[in-house]
């Protein structure tokens, strides 16, 4: 029988480790298993640093005559590329387990979905809200997802946070002063930022992921295509900030969709002739305390963290 494999630890994000469980009905398969896998058959207890698939070099280790353990680098691209070399090793992908059986310690259905979601979710204001949630679902029956259960998934999957606006209006000195290094290229030329650029930020006990697009002007050739390969990452946005200002025009006026904020950057060289909802400077911090709590409450409403009733966090 060929032998079967899963990935153990959550998937989609950096980690140091992750774990991937191989296992087979009988020890010569496990070891047939091993020894495409790693070159190298593993006696039981051994705990090895091989190279796995070829791909990556991690620990190794064989629990029991049928059962082994591969734990490489975690990030998503590393577990992809194994991924895909144990399916041309013929190796079956089993199904990933339940909440019920990666967790049968817990006491309920609910309990075991929230240890499931707080392995994987990502906002610090997860964490005593899916804690609580068994003692909420006491007695309760499940029901469908409501518009606050849906906002408040987005502690567990980060919201897509896409900054709008004109050229040379701030957008990527924004970035770098929320991520607090250098993640997009800053300079007084239109056209700098020639692709979406983004980041995973925290605020204020949010986790988003941030785009950084390019500035939107008429204009031809590679700048032009770049604008509108950012059309769908603004579309798909969970929220979108549209950015200008003092010398730009309106950011509404050069947006294909109505933006969630309006915001006035560079507000220590003047500001703007049109409206805003407020105003900001990446340079002396002005407003940007005020910013990332207008993101956070708009995107995750403090009404919806603040109810006592129960949360459907789980598909």
């Amino acid at each position: 029988m060929t032998a079967c494999w899963r990935i153990a630890t959550p998937r989609g994000r950096p980690a140091a480790l992750a774990v991937i469980d191989l296992h087979a009905d009988t020890p010569d398969s496990l070891d047939a298993a091993l020894r495409s896998v790693l070159g190298h058959v593993q006696a039981v207890g051994d705990i090895t640093l091989r190279p796995i698939c070829g791909t990556d070099t991690g620990i190794a280790a064989r629990v029991d005559p049928t059962h082994a353990l591969l734990m490489p680098h975690g990030g998503p691209a590393v577990l992809d590329a194994i991924a895909r070399a144990l399916a041309d090793l013929g190796l079956a992908h089993e199904a990933d387990p339940t909440p019920r059986d990666q967790f049968p310690e817990a006491a309920s259905d609910v309990e075991a979905e929230m240890l499931a979601a707080l392995a994987r979710a990502q906002s610090p204001l997860a964490v005593d809200l899916l804690l609580d949630q068994p003692r909420r679902w006491a007695g309760k029956e499940p029901r469908e997802p409501s518009d606050r259960d849906l906002r408040l998934n987005r502690l567990v999957d980060p919201p897509l946070v896409a900054a709008v606006g004109p050229p040379n209006v701030g957008k990527s000195t924004l970035l770098n002063a929320l991520v607090g290094r250098a993640a997009a290229l800053v300079a007084d030329e239109p056209g700098t930022t020639r692709d979406h650029v983004g980041a995973t930020l925290e605020l204020a006990g949010l986790v988003v992921h941030w785009v950084d697009t390019p500035g939107r002007r008429d204009t031809s050739g590679v700048e032009a295509q770049a604008i509108l390969a950012a059309e769908p990452v603004i579309e798909a946005a969970d929220l979108v900030l549209g950015l200008g200002d003092a010398r730009s025009p309106d950011p509404r006026s050069v947006m294909s969709r109505t933006p969630d904020l309006v915001v006035a950057s560079k507000g220590d060289l003047g500001l703007p002739g049109w409206a805003c909802d407020l105003t900001i400077s990446a340079v002396t911090g002005e407003g940007i305390d005020t910013l990332v709590a207008r993101v956070r409450d708009a995107l995750v409403p403090p009404s919806d963290l603040d109810s006592p009733e129960p949360w459907r966090f789980w598909a």
